[in-house]
């Protein structure tokens, strides 16, 4: 696929390559009409939110949707399709928040959202996170919505059939230095403010704990690292 950059990326649910129609409604409609100023014969980019992105013609603007005529489009791979983000109910909404933005911008789609021992806050705003992931993908130029999972405490980890990796400060094995098969389902658990107990630790079973720095980072910024080491 060619580079996109420059552009405003739209997102339709509906968006199917077997037809030749699709229609923007509700907030894409106001942003595509108020905001940007779109006009019959502008181009416009859509994704589905499952890999494709569409470029079309405006064909027409009614008082609540636009019709956009589908010229052709593209589908964009998924690396990371087997890499899942555990991140915890974090204590700063703004830190949660920023540290879905920079991993949906990095490429990660899947995510696991728990609350841990230690978790301040234990409630999750589903439709707010939503937003955020949507807001992200648009704004990145990515072509996957990222899949959200809510976990009510860290026994769900036990028995999944999946390499899970958990970073520990102590642990003298470092991320730098291994390498991760992208066929193979892997799960990043990142503790809360404060970590994980050792309880917790014993209950989410690990298949390996690794170092991520030398010196203690806090929980955003240990996430955002390993998605962009990762990507």
């Amino acid at each position: 696929m060619e580079y996109l950059s420059n552009i405003e990326l739209y997102y339709c649910s509906s968006l199917n390559e077997n037809e030749q129609i699709f229609q923007l409604a509700d907030e894409e409609y106001h942003h595509a009409t108020k905001v940007m100023r779109n006009k019959v014969g502008d181009s416009l980019y859509a994704t589905d939110g499952n890999g494709k992105i569409y470029e079309g013609i405006i064909t027409s603007i009614e008082k609540k949707s636009i019709s956009v005529r589908i010229l052709k489009f593209n589908i964009l791979q998924n690396r990371l399709k087997h890499f899942t983000f555990c991140i915890p109910n974090l204590r700063n909404p703004d830190r949660f928040k920023f540290a879905l933005e920079k991993c949906t911008e990095l490429g990660i789609t899947n995510f696991i959202l728990f609350n841990s021992e230690r978790s301040v806050s234990k409630g999750f705003n589903i439709d707010r996170i939503h937003k955020i992931l949507l807001s992200a993908m648009k704004q990145s130029l990515k072509s996957y919505l990222p899949r959200v999972n809510i976990f009510e405490s860290v026994k769900n980890f036990k028995d999944l059939s999946v390499e899970k990796v958990l970073f520990e400060q102590n642990s003298e094995s470092k991320l730098a230095d291994k390498k991760f098969d992208t066929s193979k389902e892997f799960y990043f658990l990142f503790g809360p403010e404060g970590g994980f107990s050792e309880k917790e630790i014993l209950d989410i079973q690990p298949t390996l704990i690794l170092n991520l720095a030398d010196n203690r980072l806090r929980s955003e910024t240990a996430i955002i690292k390993v998605a962009s080491i990762l990507s």
